[in-house]
């Protein structure tokens, strides 16, 4: 039970035995973190390619719309995913 002190307007302060922080249950990740580190890298990918695009349409025209864009974005969005998931053993990381 909690003791409540009389200055403070008798507000509930936890004592020794009754810590408020971590009494709940211990939440799993939605996403292991390797996956999700693969799908940031995917993200990176994508947006990369996209940031390429437009860089290339402030330079001249490319004659390309934004769906033929937006599709390919994602191809290198999955396929930067994918090859990270699949690679993430074999590269070296740094003393992490």
């Amino acid at each position: 039970m909690a003791a409540e002190d009389p200055d403070d307007g008798g507000s509930r302060r936890p004592t020794d035995g009754d810590s408020g922080a971590g009494s709940g249950p211990v939440r799993e990740p939605l996403v292991a973190p390797a996956t999700k580190s693969s799908l940031l890298w995917g993200l990176v990918g994508g947006l990369a390619f996209l940031v390429l695009a437009q860089g290339y349409e402030l330079l001249g025209d490319l004659g390309v719309g934004f769906g033929p864009k937006v599709a390919v974005a994602l191809a290198v969005g999955v396929a930067a995913a994918g090859t990270t998931h699949l690679t993430r053993d074999r590269l070296p990381t740094g003393g992490r």
